[in-house]
């Protein structure tokens, strides 16, 4: 067993060193050199959500900057990609091609649509699985991260392949092992579009006013425009017949209230100066309406006001 962790940030450091600590031969693929030689030197150091703290010594892993090292021996049966949407480029693609093996399968983190279809033809034949999370981490430094509560990762089949389902079964049982809540989703594109509703409710709302999560919250102008952003993409989801539950809104509600302290991805990237991910977000739902004829005022005003920051 060989897994491959592409994106050595807050979930790639979580994921990997979890599941390094957990037993399980990991490989890391880092943005820069600097990084894949200090996690071989120094390892990884995991702080929980109670304070807790598991030290995974550098001899437990390897780390390799991507696209520097070459083609690996042996190509990994599990490739866990966990970097940002906006990263998959072309660049990206083609690694992915140079160390993707046979008997190889592909893991998503992403958040937003889109990167599951430019991931599959780049990589034809190749089984393909989403990953859904609601699991809260920020990296300290290229070593170190911080676990902000336990979360659920749902595990779904991509493609129409039911065959494909105990291969998943597999990863959900070796992310149970490194101390995750996880299970099989059977109807993984329910879950993904409900996640993008979701974040595109939240996210850039808080990124605009710099808020966490709880503070949407606090007034009624807040909340009017959480209910807008919810029933102008479900109104989208209906034309395209995107099945949805009926309570989405009470469901937003209650994200926001159970990680109220939480500051969003979005926010992150704004506070950092770095680009967001509001085009896979926001802006696919104003593709989605555009194409349909569907005016979507309030997404439209938050994609382009996140844009321009």
């Amino acid at each position: 067993m060989q897994i491959d962790i592409i994106g050595a940030g807050a979930l790639g450091l979580l994921f990997g060193g979890k599941l390094a600590a957990s037993g399980v031969p990991v490989r890391f693929w880092t943005r820069t050199a600097e990084q894949a030689a200090k996690l071989n030197k120094e390892g990884i150091r995991l702080t929980e959500a109670d304070g807790s703290t598991t030290f995974v010594n550098g001899k437990r892993l390897k780390a390799f900057p991507a696209g520097e090292s070459g083609v690996p021996d042996r190509a990994a049966e599990w490739l866990v990609l966990t970097t940002k949407q906006r990263h998959i480029d072309a660049k990206l693609l083609s690694f992915l091609k140079q160390i993707v093996g046979p008997e190889s399968k592909v893991v998503c983190f992403q958040n937003g649509i889109g990167h599951l279809e430019l991931i599959g033809k780049a990589l034809p034949g190749i089984p393909l699985y989403a990953a859904i999370t609601t699991e809260g981490a920020k990296r300290l430094d290229e070593c170190s991260v911080n676990r902000a509560g336990q979360g659920t990762t749902q595990i779904g089949v991509n493609r129409d392949m039911a065959d494909l389902e105990s291969h998943a079964e597999s990863f959900v049982k070796l992310l149970v092992k490194a101390g995750f809540t996880a299970l099989l989703s059977k109807d993984i594109g329910r879950e993904v579009y409900r996640k993008l509703l979701i974040n595109a409710v939240i996210n850039p709302l808080t990124a605009l006013w710099r808020l966490n999560n709880g503070q949407l919250l606090e007034n009624d102008e807040r909340m009017g425009l959480l209910q807008q952003l919810c029933d102008e993409g479900l109104h989208v989801y209906e034309a395209y017949g995107i099945p949805h539950d009926a309570d989405m809104f009470n469901q937003i509600v209650k994200v926001c209230r159970s990680t109220s302290t939480n500051i969003s991805s979005m926010l992150k990237d704004v506070q950092q100066g770095a680009p967001t991910e509001i085009d896979q977000i926001n802006g696919k739902i104003v593709e989605m309406a555009h194409s349909k004829g569907i005016a979507v005022p309030g997404h439209e005003m938050v994609w382009r006001l996140v844009r321009a920051l």
